[in-house]
């Protein structure tokens, strides 16, 4: 019993020291994994909840305009899978910038012929500008285009 004992405060000081070695996570990149996690569940609102109150996109679109249009995109598709590719990250203190591909599959729904309209798989070039906010990074300002 004592010899357990002993081992105790030894068990504790390799905790304290895995736990202060471990690595943090990075705020912008759990901003995109959030927003991945979302998108495949289908779920705009998660989406959203990681753009800023003030959100613009390059078209000049905000929040509700994004909403609507996710809502619209995953009521079409009956699965999503996303992966993100080739990200690069800009920090500032006060912003950073996201730089990163985003090949995208799944399959469209059986309805009205959309699984014959709508792509199963596609690759787009986004560029996000993210800032701090309310404890959690978010999605400020936003541009994505087709890639070559």
């Amino acid at each position: 019993m004592s010899r357990a004992l002993n081992l105790v405060p030894f068990l504790a000081g390799v905790l304290a020291l895995c736990l202060a070695c471990r690595e943090k996570a990075d705020p912008v990149r759990e901003v995109l994994d959030r927003m991945v996690r979302a998108a495949q569940a289908r779920d705009a609102p998660g989406v959203v909840e990681n753009l800023a109150g003030d959100f613009r996109d390059a078209g000049g679109g905000d929040t509700a305009e994004a909403s609507a249009t996710l809502r619209r995109y995953f009521a079409a598709y009956q699965t999503v899978n996303l992966r993100i590719e080739d990200l690069t990250i800009e920090r500032a203190p006060e912003a950073a910038r996201a730089r990163f591909r985003v090949a995208f599959s799944g399959r469209a729904r059986k309805l009205g012929g959309l699984d014959r309209l709508l792509p199963s798989a596609s690759t787009y070039a986004f560029d996000m500008r993210l800032v701090p906010g309310a404890g959690r990074w978010k999605v400020a300002w936003a541009s994505w285009q087709p890639a070559e």
